[in-house]
């Protein structure tokens, strides 16, 4: 009876562990997105600045699909 109840919790605990790991993935886009957008905050109009908050936005939303992804991979798993 001890190992049941012991082996939920951890089955419990390792999916808790999962979702904080997914917000941080969440956390972290939306910090990668304020860092791209900060790029543009006095945006003159020039080509090489616009190229900089590109490449910074790509990255922010990689973090974030990579993040949903995981995020459905939870919830998914969490059906079975």
């Amino acid at each position: 009876m001890m190992n049941s109840q012991t082996l939920g919790y951890t089955m419990r605990q390792a999916r808790d562990d999962e979702v904080a790991r997914n917000n941080e993935m969440f956390f972290e886009a939306d910090r990668l997105d304020v860092l791209a957008y900060k790029i543009i905050e006095s945006y003159s109009g020039d080509a090489q600045t616009w190229a900089r908050f590109i490449e910074a936005k790509k990255v922010a939303d990689a973090q974030r699909t990579a993040a949903y992804q995981e995020w459905m991979r939870i919830h998914r798993a969490k059906r079975r």
